[in-house]
């Protein structure tokens, strides 16, 4: 999912190294015992075994678990046979790998199966949030339910692309409970939404981590300014909960709760697993780092200009600016490139960050006014299709990183380092007695 693409680039950008994730099978802490039957499958059953289970998970501490979770589980009357299946399981222990599977649409994950109490027990060992919620279904879409569950686990089966948007653990299930039902979740699509795109809904999950949110604005292309309807929000846990909710009636029941502090403070906020109303508002109103990002480009950019007015190193001054915008371009080019994803590929962030404002640095200065001219009409009229809706991205807190070093070196005449000519020093002669 794109929360682990962006985990593996802040491993790398940022905050250094990580640890397993939830979804990942781990154990719980040393001595703990593991329930024999759990709160998803008691001994008190809604329906006649066995029943169908859509249970779902809150957001955690660790950047892969800011989306939430989601799994099915099956009941039955022997409670040896009960059975969690979890479409989210990818090897968290080597995240750049897992990452770069990701941008490459690879079978980088896999759906697996477990007992109830051994996948309560992960999710209780990471202290969050448990849902259960028991779908109503007819003998024959319970058969139709298990026999996809048991088939995607096979071998040849099981692992597939994932995709944050289209193909991820949560439109899986989804898919698997609106073809039984013969399209019942489907029916909600025209349903109001609160008009969030799905950048929105991507980001609303990494506050406050702002190196995150900067992630998903640069390497998140213009196909996620686009609004989605009530059928394309259910890449997201708690919107299934609640079209489940919606359209069944079916209440979710709390069988675990958080009990340390809240992930997010703003308990408003829809990523935690709250079921608001569509007129609420579910984005907390913290930084988002865009502002505090402008600010670096502007002292990165800074050098550019002051060793440009004093006359000195100013080519050292050039690349402070110009090479770490120029090998960001580099990364997202090449991930545009060799990524089939069409979020990532279309992004209107390779306009702005180019690898080739290298040339720069190396171009005669006649060659270097007139591409960092060009540069300036371009970036110009980046700004200009900004300014009137066609690019769509937010990305003016950039603009100036490659804006102001083509402006400075296009149209600010270098100043010439003043030549100190040598007076040669005559020593005076001895006159001779």
């Amino acid at each position: 999912m794109l929360r682990f693409a962006i985990a593996a680039l802040v491993a790398v950008f940022s905050v250094g190294t990580v640890g397993p994730a939830a979804a990942d099978r781990r154990s719980g802490p040393p001595g703990a015992q593991l329930e024999r039957r759990t709160p998803i499958c008691n001994g008190r059953q809604e329906q006649d075994a066995p029943v169908v289970k859509l249970v779902t998970m809150g957001i955690g501490s660790l950047i892969w678990e800011r989306h939430g979770h989601i799994a099915l589980c099956v009941c039955y009357e022997d409670r040896r046979e009960d059975r969690c299946y979890n479409y989210g399981i990818g090897d968290f222990r080597n995240p750049a790998k897992m990452g770069w599977g990701f941008f490459r649409g690879t079978n980088s994950f896999w759906v697996g199966r477990s007992p109830p109490e051994e996948m309560m027990a992960i999710y209780r060992h990471t202290d969050r949030t448990i849902w259960s919620q028991p779908i109503a279904l007819t003998p024959a879409q319970k058969t139709q339910v298990i026999d996809k569950l048991e088939h995607d686990i096979l071998e040849e089966n099981k692992y597939y692309s994932y995709d944050h948007f289209w193909d991820n653990c949560t439109t899986r299930v989804r898919d698997i409970l609106d073809d039984a039902t013969g399209g019942q979740l489907k029916e909600t699509t025209n349903t109001p939404t609160d008009g969030k795109t799905f950048r929105d809904l991507a980001r609303d999950g990494f506050y406050p981590m702002r190196p995150a949110l900067l992630i998903t604005d640069l390497f998140m292309g213009r196909t996620t300014d686009r609004v989605p309807n009530y059928w394309e929000r259910m890449f997201l846990p708690q919107y299934l909960r609640e079209a489940v909710i919606k359209r069944w009636n079916v209440q979710p029941t709390i069988v675990y709760e958080r009990q340390g502090e809240a992930v997010i403070a703003d308990h408003k906020l829809c990523s935690d697993g709250s079921i608001v109303g569509q007129t609420d508002v579910c984005t907390p109103e913290t930084p988002s780092g865009r502002v505090l990002f402008a600010f670096v480009v502007l002292l990165l950019t800074a050098p550019v200009w002051l060793t440009r007015l004093w006359g000195r190193f100013q080519r050292l001054g050039l690349a402070v600016a110009v090479v770490p915008a120029s090998i960001l371009g580099l990364v997202l080019w090449l991930i545009a490139i060799l990524s089939p994803l069409p979020y990532v590929r279309w992004n209107e962030a390779l306009l702005i960050l180019m690898p080739f404002d290298l040339l720069l640095l190396f171009l005669s200065p006649t060659r270097r006014r007139t591409y960092a001219k060009g540069r300036v009409v371009m970036l110009g009229l980046v700004a200009v299709l900004m300014l009137v809706g066609v690019l769509q991205q937010p990305l003016w807190f950039i603009l100036p990183w490659t804006l102001i070093p083509a402006a400075v070196v296009g149209f600010w005449p270098a100043k010439p380092v003043a030549e100190v000519a040598a007076t040669p020093v005559v020593k005076p002669t001895k006159k001779s007695a």
